[in-house]
Formats: C-alpha cells, structure tokens, sequence
C-alpha cells in the first residue's frame, strides 16, 4: 500500500511548503481493543507551537486533529476501529503560518489479512479451564463481541431482533491443543475437548475471528488431569455409595417414625382399641331380650281357666241313672249324659279334684264316674 491509494486531498497536505520548523520525532501507535492511541516527541515546544495529525482512510474522506500544548503530546484515535478500512497517520509541527515536514506516516488496521502496515487486534477474553479424571477439559468463556461492543457499534450494523437481546455475530476460534476450529454464537462459549490420556500435564493457546478482526491470545493455559480411579470404577463406587446412603436413610427415618409414635408410657389392655373391641362384643352377646309378662286387665277374662272349662262342659242329668257295667249302655241310650270333656289331650291335663295332693299329676287325666249298674245300685268308675 502507497501514499497514492490514499485521498489526494491527504497528499495535498502532505505536500505543504516547509518552513523552518522541526518536526515531530518518535511517532507511535498503539492499537489494542478499540483503544489507539497515537504519540510523538518534540525537542523545544515555543509559545504558539501546534500539532495536526492528519488522516488517511481508504474509504473514507481525510481528517485531521489538532494538539495543542500544553496538553500531551498524543492524540486518541478510537475511533479508527473498522476492520474492513485501512488507515494512514502523519504528525506535522505548526507556528503560525510555518510548517514543519510531516512525520514518517504510519498504516494500521484492525483487519487480520491486512497486507501492510501495523496489526491492530483485541485480546481473547479470558478462559475458564476444568480439567476432569475422565480425560477431558471444560473451556468457558465470554463472547468477545459482548467486551467490544460499543467500540464495534460505531462502525457495525446493529444486530437487534424486535424485543430481544442483540443477536451475536459469530465467533470462529482455533485451540491448539486439539488443533481443531470451534464456533460459538452464544452469550457464553463452552467446549468440552478430549486429551491424551498417557500425559498428565496440557498446555493450550486459543485465538480466533471476529468480524474480520484478530482475537489474539493473552496467556498459555496448563492444566493437570486429576489423578484418580477410572471412569468405570468411578461409576461403581458413586451407585454403591448412592445405594448404601438410601438404605441408610431409610432406616434412620424408620426408626425417628418409631420414636415418635411410639407412647412414652405402656398403656393397660383395658385401654387399648383391641379390648373395647372384645368388651364390646362379650357384651352384645351376653345381653338378651326379655319380654314382660302382661296381665290381662279386660273385665272379662279373655280365657277361661281349666276349673272354669271343666264345669262348663259337665252337664249333670235330673233323671235316675242307672248303673250298668263300665262299657255298657241301655237300650234306650238313657245313660245319654256323658260326660263331655272339652280339653284336650295331651301333656296340658290338669289333674282331677279327687287326686291326692301328693300325687304326681300323670300324663292324662281320669275322673271318676258313678256307673248305675242295677235299679239303685252304683258303682264308681273312672273314664279312661
């Protein structure tokens, strides 16, 4: 890259007449994380003494800024960040209507592939490593586009979704561990990578891409693997340890349940739901229903008693009887008043009025009966 590919405009004042006044000396540029910062050095700053930095950009029209002492002598030009543009200083002394000659001029860009000049780049944000007994590391780290942001606004289209957070441009870094590229577009970037296991100590670098810039490596991250059992003992030990903490706590709470509903004091069987249970059941079946006896209070007796029943059905007769042997009638059926027994047989005899007191009542009952057997001669028979 020429003065030539620059505005003419630029070359114009670059070629301004010379005066007799000296020029700057020591002119540098530091560029790093959007932050560029041009400085120069003066042997005699005399009263009415100026600076003018003027500013080439390939696409864009020349600029200039004015530095006047007593103020340092540097100028800030952050605002130079876009890394599809390429930029050119120079520094030139100014009395009055004099000029010095311009400072060797100083190209710079933020591009990675810029084919000449100075580099600019921003640093890779800083790096969280986990190394694990399986043989693998955890990175994390923040988005490097959420640390230069308001820097890349500046030149950058906005990136915003309708009611959401900005959307991410993506970042391709490179680690040299596993000499692999990785992309990220996420607020938080995480890898996961796999190591030689036959090596206990690791070193890696990270660099990468953002917007056409260099992400450059700040540090060498080492790491030892932890040493320890093999994944697959380590998967037997962490189910038995699992299996024999569950038992453990189950007995633990079984037993805390069993204090704490257990009763302090031992409570008598009278006391206990079982033997209400019993008492209550002993008792229903030991109580039985009794009926009482109710008295007829009718003015009229309802049933006749036996005595009563005997002497309605014994109708005596007003003629002579005649007294024939047990069994034997007269012709004329003149024995015709028999004696009519209305109860009935059976075990509910009551026994006869002619009984003995001490006799026992037998299972039926004989009454006697006077029995004519000749003209004024009875006997005394008994009915069967």
């Amino acid at each position: 890259m020429d003065l030539a590919t620059f505005h003419p405009v630029f070359l114009f004042l670059f070629q301004a007449v010379v005066a007799n006044v000296e020029p700057p000396t020591n002119l540098t540029l530091h560029c790093h994380n959007m932050h560029n910062i041009l400085k120069w050095s003066y042997d005699q700053l005399l009263p009415g003494l100026r600076f003018r930095v003027d500013i080439g950009a390939l696409s864009g029209d020349p600029s200039f800024v004015w530095v006047v002492p007593p103020a340092e002598l540097q100028a800030n030009l952050s605002n130079l960040t876009d890394p599809t543009d390429a930029y050119f200083v120079t520094v030139t002394a100014v009395m009055g209507q004099n000029e010095s000659t311009p400072t060797p001029g100083i190209i710079f860009s933020y591009f990675k592939d810029n084919p000449e000049g100075q580099k600019c780049y921003v640093d890779f944000p800083s790096v969280s490593v986990t190394a694990h007994p399986d043989y693998t590391v955890l990175l994390r780290f923040t988005h490097p586009w959420l640390l230069y942001r308001l820097q890349m606004r500046k030149w950058n289209k906005p990136r915003f979704k309708k009611s959401s957070e900005p959307q991410l441009p993506p970042f391709d870094y490179y680690v040299t561990l596993t000499n692999q590229h990785y992309r990220c577009v996420e607020r938080v970037c995480e890898e996961k990578l796999s190591v030689d296991a036959a090596q206990k100590k690791h070193c890696l670098k990270m660099n990468g891409e953002l917007e056409k810039m260099l992400v450059q490596e700040t540090k060498e991250y080492c790491f030892d693997v932890p040493t320890g059992n093999s994944p697959n003992n380590l998967v037997s030990v962490y189910v038995v340890g699992g299996l024999l903490a569950a038992i453990a706590g189950a007995l633990i709470i079984s037993m805390v349940y069993r204090k704490k509903t257990r009763p302090l004091t031992s409570i008598p069987n009278s006391m206990t739901f079982k033997s209400k249970v019993k008492q209550w059941t002993v008792r229903l079946v030991q109580e039985t229903v009794t009926v009482p006896e109710v008295e007829a209070i009718s003015p009229t007796p309802l049933m006749l008693t036996e005595e009563q029943e005997f002497a309605a059905t014994v109708t005596p007769s007003t003629e002579s009887e005649l007294r024939l042997p047990i069994g034997v009638t007269t012709e004329d059926e003149s024995v015709s008043d028999d004696v009519e027994v209305g109860i009935d047989e059976g075990p509910g005899y009551m026994a006869g009025s002619k009984l003995d007191e001490d006799e026992a009542p037998s299972g039926y009952e004989s009454r006697p009966v006077l029995v004519e057997l000749a003209p004024g001669e009875l006997a005394e028979g008994y009915r069967v």
